[in-house]
C-alpha cells in the first residue's frame, strides 16, 4: 500500500497542554477547573510576574465561586507581595 509514512505529531508540552486546558475551561465557563488550572500554572512557572498573574486569576475565580481555596490563594499572593494581609477582626 505505498503512500506517505504515518506521522505522529509530537505530544504537546505541559505548557501547551495547560494552555489548551485553560482555553477549554474558559470556553465551558468551568470556574472550578479554572481555579485548579491557574493554580497549577502558577506552580509550574519560575517567572514571578507570571506566577502572580496566574495566582490572581485563580483567586478571582475562587472569590467568584465562594471556593475554599480563596484563603490559601490570598496567602500566596500576600507572600509574593501582590496583596496585603486581611486586617484582624476585633
Amino acid at each position: 500500500m505505498g503512500g506517505r509514512p504515518h506521522h505522529t505529531p509530537p505530544k504537546p508540552s505541559v505548557t501547551e497542554a495547560l494552555d489548551q486546558a485553560l482555553l477549554a475551561a474558559h470556553a465551558q465557563n468551568d470556574h472550578l477547573a479554572l481555579i485548579a488550572l491557574y493554580e497549577h500554572a502558577a506552580e509550574a512557572t519560575s517567572n514571578e510576574p507570571a506566577r502572580g498573574f496566574f495566582l490572581t486569576q485563580a483567586y478571582v475565580f475562587a472569590l467568584d465561586t465562594g471556593d475554599a481555596r480563596a484563603d490559601r490563594l490570598k496567602d500566596a499572593l500576600v507572600a509574593l507581595g501582590r496583596d496585603t494581609p486581611a486586617p484582624n477582626d476585633p
